[in-house]
């Protein structure tokens, strides 16, 4: 009988030490995507598919706004338990063709959903004729066309799973 008191009491306190354990705060998703970047953004979910990860995004904002620097074209902004948010420079966004838009969504995408950090490393063209970026998370913008002519590869390298560089 000792021994069952024992058992239920040490029960009780084990159980009632693990409900006044802190729980992690959480927030509501949220998804705003403006319409411009629709298309990109859809884009990004079904090459994910397609690469093996099929991402469902529902917890981001994609805005024109102010970057911090007038040169720059996106930035994504994350915190842990706030929606991210990415923000486009209109002004340079509006000079840019569809490879190079996508090229700027998938990257911001990268950081705000995939967690990746940014990659310097370069790599041989598929032409073997010029060195360009590895990853599209190269810390510059890739010129539409070089994303373009090494689409396959970026998208291989973005959603690979294996990947470490993350945040």
């Amino acid at each position: 009988m000792n021994r069952l008191k024992a058992f239920a009491v040490i029960s009780f306190i084990v159980l009632s030490a693990s409900s006044c354990a802190p729980k992690e705060k959480q927030h509501e998703s949220f998804l705003q995507v403006d319409s411009q970047f629709q298309d990109y953004v859809s884009n990004f979910e079904q090459v994910s598919g397609a690469e093996g990860q099929s991402l469902a995004i529902s917890d981001l904002v994609v805005q024109f706004g102010t970057t911090p620097s007038l040169n720059e074209t996106g930035v994504c902004e994350w915190a842990e338990n706030e929606t991210p948010k990415i923000t486009v420079n209109q002004r340079i966004w509006n000079t840019l063709n569809d490879y190079d838009k996508q090229e700027v969504i998938f990257h911001e995408l990268g950081h705000c959903v995939l967690r990746r950090v940014h990659q310097n490393s370069e790599m041989m063209a598929y032409n073997g004729s010029q060195t360009v970026p590895a990853s599209v998370m190269y810390p510059y913008r890739i010129p539409g066309t070089i994303y373009r002519d090494n689409m396959v590869h970026y998208h291989d390298e973005l959603f690979d799973s294996g990947k470490k560089n993350q945040f």
